[in-house]
């Protein structure tokens, strides 16, 4: 499942100490962390103003999202973890770059845990134009 997370971080502290990071900095991190890991996005907005504009971009990822499937090629059944790296071709003539966004990878089933050939893994993905800078 994607999760896209709207953080609204500017009111907690900024100071970091020598030793931990700021609560700002923990919160953005694990934010951030939570929507990769899904395959969604985090946004940080600077106001309420900025939700609609959030709202559409969200919408937009939903409506261009694509699923695929694949059979590993490590059929172990060990519970480890399995990268993922899913890469976009690039329309030629185009301005915007796409990017996909999805998880980072999978845990493999472990061995006893279900059935006795792992189904194919399915992963949505949201290919979104990324203007080039």
């Amino acid at each position: 499942m994607q999760i896209f997370v709207i953080g609204f971080v500017n009111e907690l502290d900024k100071e970091a100490g020598l030793i931990r990071k700021s609560p700002r900095d923990k919160a953005v991190n694990l934010i951030k962390r939570l929507a990769s890991e899904t395959g969604g996005r985090a946004f940080f907005p600077e106001s309420i103003s900025q939700l609609p504009e959030i709202a559409n971009e969200i919408i937009r990822d939903l409506r261009t999202q694509y699923v695929l499937s694949y059979n590993p090629t490590n059929k172990a059944q060990d519970g480890t973890y399995r990268a993922i790296k899913v890469t976009v071709d690039q329309p030629s003539g185009d301005s915007d770059k796409r990017i996909a966004l999805t998880r980072t990878g999978r845990l493999a089933r472990k061995e006893g845990s279900g059935t006795p050939h792992p189904p194919p893994v399915r992963m949505p993905v949201t290919t979104t134009p990324n203007k080039k800078p």
